[in-house]
């Protein structure tokens, strides 16, 4: 979903809606009657991070294109930011309280208060054609903020998964059977007005019941404390945000990017055992130290070890150096990833390809360039992603599948 604000700039998806769906006033709320419940309209939606579900301020800090305008990791950012709040008239209060309890003025006037001084702050490009679905009385569910959730839902670990983290003495680990448990959680919060289709047929997981079946009570600050359904999407998309952003950063911080001539490169790992594994090379030196914990080698998940995920963290730091010109020009390269998977013993490999500008299409050539690189060499390795620059290596083959794949790409 991070990319969907620049390829939905083209509205030809909304022709169908946009004949018979209310247009929104500029001063003017929403007026929904009952009986139109169920019904998708098409809307401009702002590029924050789920607003609906947290506050102003939140949803700013946390979006992509905003937290990289403003580099709100750093202090100044973050002054930059509460400056053009404001200037905009917003207290800061106000900005920090839920969004459904914000002042109804202030509510209605941000659309006009964003034009008037986003300017200043390089701001163009910070709405976009939306989806909502109307789920009750003014009430609206939007398209991006779904895709988030069951995005989050089919990436986060599922109560069986957890209760298998929770047991130290249980070694049935099935990574398929988590798989099909996510894909149903994620499948019924989709279907939230139908009685769920989960594994066991009950209706709940592990005794969980799906929270957030009613929709209605999610998008004005309703409970998102459950394990299912889309509220808990909701939950763990945020905090996949915020996790998302602080990856970055620290990686940026420890400078554990590694620049080769074609590309840069990652470690992510969570355990001691991985980080000697991948410090082994001569070629290219490993730049994963970090501060060990007792409990690094009990670590038995990831939670970047997964393609959604993994690509989400290289998609934001590519927009992070594309808004600070440093990987921009001569300096831009594409980007691999690769995430340690503990309980397997293997690493998930991302190869994300840089578009110079936000939005930009650019022909990803890392399935082919991978699965060269798989064929010149002796390992174990598993292609069964759905996009083909997404491959498993295993955690001793790993270093040299990244050495091969620069000699191959040096040779092409």
């Amino acid at each position: 979903p991070n990319d969907m604000y620049e390829r939905v700039s083209n509205t030809v998806y909304a022709e169908d809606l946009l004949g018979t769906t209310p247009v929104e006033g500029d001063e003017a709320r929403t007026r929904i009657s009952l009986s139109d419940n169920g019904r998708i309209i098409a809307q401009n939606d702002f590029r924050f991070f789920l607003l609906r579900q947290s506050s102003l301020l939140e949803s700013m800090v946390h979006s992509d294109y905003i937290s990289t305008k403003f580099q709100v990791w750093t202090k100044k950012g973050m002054q930059r930011l509460q400056e053009l709040l404001a200037k905009m008239g917003y207290p800061l209060e106000e900005c920090k309280q839920p969004f459904h309890m914000m002042k109804p003025s202030l509510k209605r006037q941000l659309q006009h208060k964003l034009v008037d001084n986003g300017q200043e702050y390089e701001l163009g490009n910070w709405q976009f054609t939306s989806f909502f679905r109307i789920t009750g009385y003014q009430s609206l569910l939007s398209a991006s903020d779904t895709s988030y959730a069951v995005t989050a839902l089919l990436e986060c670990e599922t109560p069986t998964s957890k209760a298998f983290e929770d047991d130290p003495h249980n070694h049935d680990w099935d990574e398929e059977k988590m798989m099909v448990e996510a894909f149903n959680i994620a499948y019924d919060a989709l279907n939230c007005n139908t009685t769920p289709n989960s594994a066991n047929g009950s209706g709940s997981w592990n005794g969980v019941l799906a929270e957030g079946r009613d929709t209605s009570t999610l998008v004005n600050g309703g409970s998102m404390s459950g394990s299912t359904g889309l509220g808990a999407g909701l939950r763990m998309a945020m905090s996949l945000q915020k996790l998302v952003i602080n990856t970055a950063v620290s990686l940026v911080d420890r400078e554990a990017i590694t620049r080769l001539r074609h590309f840069r490169y990652a470690y992510l790992n969570c355990t001691s055992a991985g980080e000697n594994k991948t410090a082994r090379s001569e070629l290219i030196p490993s730049t994963t130290s970090r501060k060990k914990s007792a409990k690094d080698d009990e670590q038995k998940h990831h939670v970047f070890a997964k393609p959604l995920a993994l690509t989400r963290l290289a998609h934001y730091l590519m927009d992070m150096h594309r808004e600070n010109g440093k990987w921009t020009g001569g300096k831009s390269r594409p980007l691999v990833l690769l995430a340690e998977k503990p309980r397997t013993g293997t690493y998930l490999v991302v190869g994300y390809e840089y578009p110079e500008r936000a939005g930009t299409f650019v022909k990803n050539k890392f399935g082919n360039n991978f699965e060269l690189t798989a064929k010149s060499m002796n390992g174990t390795f598993r292609f069964d992603s759905f996009d083909s620059n997404v491959v498993e290596v295993n955690g001793d083959d790993v270093q040299r599948f990244i050495e091969q794949l620069h000699y191959l790409m040096d040779s092409i």
